[in-house]
């Protein structure tokens, strides 16, 4: 592996006390270029030009209804194109501008609530199945991520 994979990986996985990355033997960073999440791999980084967005699709491998945000929402009741996405993502992508306020923080309830999840800047999941709440004491605590997301806020970085 090279050290920039190496290192991507590793990004994936300073979730530290956040949450914890389980993906399947197969997923890994890819580190190359697309234009657009490579639906082949579980997750990784994309090298497109950033355009300051969290997007969630409804299924995996960025199928369905899907929404974007631009900041912080307290409520994914309403999302814009898709309408609803509170509890209902099952593929996430964070194409949000590198530097600082560029990972999300994914809540388990709305208003920032309850447990949470982080997901650094650059980095895809197809597949959030796998994927769990790690706040240990806090509501949602070791449940999938996978339709389980209610609002999301942007850090300067994911907590280590």
């Amino acid at each position: 592996m090279s050290s920039t994979r190496l290192k991507t990986a590793l990004a994936a996985l300073v979730l530290g006390g956040t949450a914890v990355l389980a993906a399947p033997a197969t997923a890994g960073a890819t580190g190359k270029e697309v234009s657009a999440p490579a639906p082949a791999a579980e997750s990784g980084t994309v090298g497109a030009l950033a355009d300051g967005y969290l997007y969630a699709y409804e299924h995996i491998n960025w199928g369905g209804a899907y929404c974007r945000w631009y900041g912080d929402d307290a409520d994914w009741s309403t999302c814009s194109p898709g309408g609803n996405m509170r509890n209902k993502a099952s593929s996430l992508w964070n194409n949000g501008h590198p530097g600082s306020y560029d990972d999300v923080l994914l809540y388990w309830d709305v208003n920032y609530g309850r447990a949470r999840a982080c997901i650094p800047n650059g980095v895809y999941w197809n597949n959030l199945t796998g994927l769990y709440f790690n706040d240990s004491g806090y509501g949602g605590h070791g449940q999938t991520l996978n339709d389980n997301i209610s609002s999301h806020k942007w850090v300067d970085s994911c907590p280590r």
